[in-house]
């Protein structure tokens, strides 16, 4: 298989296999190109302000059209854990109440949870089913005091896809809110922003973009309401004549209201180019991309009697591939010495396959692998 995007337009890809895009992606050069012109922009002054402004708004629309959703639903943050740690704070949760989540989560997806347990607030956690997680099992957690449950779409550990979107047609119907993580999702399969009540997810893996950017998309159905714990001058709405400003403020009726200050524009400017890359290739593209050249990975992993802990089923995984391993780092470094990048960690070696890898990639890790086991 031919890769969507081709490898020339990355830097380093010549050199190398990169299975590494649940950690991080390889610079696309037009990407490389919305960087440098934020430097340029940035002489411009005024005219520098408003480029950056419509940036940030065409960011936005193509967030919105990867994520189903409109551009004032979108948020623009530092990190996916700071949106996870101000919805954790906007739900201003009580003593008594819980929260439920699953063992396959990313940190991020749980310390705010934690930090809340020194208020009374009890967090239940439930198990896998051979790297599998239930809806069911989830909905057997919830009840009267639940106020939120958290999934990852994808997980980090096992690259198992959970399926959000039967999830909240049961928890839509209850008090409790749904908190989707697509960080290992959204730019490589799709993702649907009104089946939950907020998505966030980080710009530097999958959407091929840098460090410095959180999504949060919020969907207003259920969660109007909620206003953040936290307050910047973005975060409000414009008083025309400030002549109350030290006495009161109201906050932005939109997703705006979780954004306290100034995106980190050079990250604005690379998202909104890696976006238009990702919507121009086309994500149903992608995922059937990549669950093809997974259907040639997971039969040989499994040949050679490793314990591959990602469902062979396509429509229950996305782009990462994983097999546990007592030695998970030192195989990945062993990977790394022959130009095979993988991740390894958390006790298995992760195999992430994106839009730019081929036939050839998997290729040269069907190679090499077997030696550096």
């Amino acid at each position: 298989m031919k890769a969507l995007i081709d490898k020339n337009d990355f830097i380093g890809l010549e050199r190398c296999s990169w299975f590494y895009s649940g950690a991080e992606t390889p610079t696309h050069r037009e990407v490389l190109k919305a960087v440098t012109e934020y430097m340029t922009v940035r002489s411009l002054g005024p005219g520098g302000r408003d480029r950056n402004a419509e940036t940030e708004r065409s960011c936005k629309r193509n967030l919105a059209e990867l994520l189903g959703s409109r551009p004032e639903h979108i948020a623009l943050m530092s990190s996916s854990s700071e949106a996870i740690s101000m919805i954790s704070r906007a739900l201003a949760l009580a003593p008594g109440d819980n929260v439920v989540l699953h063992v396959l989560e990313f940190p991020s997806g749980v310390l705010p949870w934690l930090a809340l347990k020194r208020d009374g607030v009890e967090v239940r956690v439930v198990q896998h089913r051979d790297w599998e997680v239930d809806e069911a099992d989830i909905l057997s957690r919830v009840d009267g005091r639940t106020k939120l449950v958290m999934t990852s779409h994808v997980s980090y550990l096992n690259g198992f896809r959970f399926d959000y979107r039967k999830l909240y047609e049961r928890i839509a119907k209850t008090d409790a809110l749904l908190l989707l993580d697509a960080t290992q999702s959204l730019g490589v399969v799709p993702v649907d922003a009104s089946m939950a009540d907020f998505v966030v997810a980080s710009s530097y893996k999958w959407l091929l973009s840098v460090h410095g950017g959180g999504i949060l998309a919020v969907n207003p159905k259920r969660t109007a309401h909620m206003m953040p714990a936290y307050v910047g001058w973005r975060s409000v709405a414009d008083n025309p004549d400030g002549s109350d400003r030290f006495e009161t403020f109201a906050f932005q009726p939109d997703a705006r209201r979780f954004e306290l200050g100034y995106p980190a524009y050079p990250t604005v400017y690379a998202l909104e180019r890696s976006t238009r890359l990702l919507l121009d290739v086309g994500i149903g593209n992608v995922e059937r991309h990549v669950a093809a050249l997974g259907d040639v990975l997971i039969p040989f992993l499994a040949s050679l009697k490793l314990d591959v802990t990602t469902p062979p089923d396509a429509g229950r995984r996305a782009g990462n591939i994983t097999f546990r391993h007592d030695e998970a780092e030192a195989v990945a470094a062993r990977l790394r010495k022959r130009g095979i990048y993988v991740m390894g960690g958390d006790g298995r070696v992760r195999i992430s396959v994106h839009a730019f890898n081929d036939s050839a990639d998997v290729e040269t890790l069907i190679g090499q692998l077997p030696d550096c086991l």
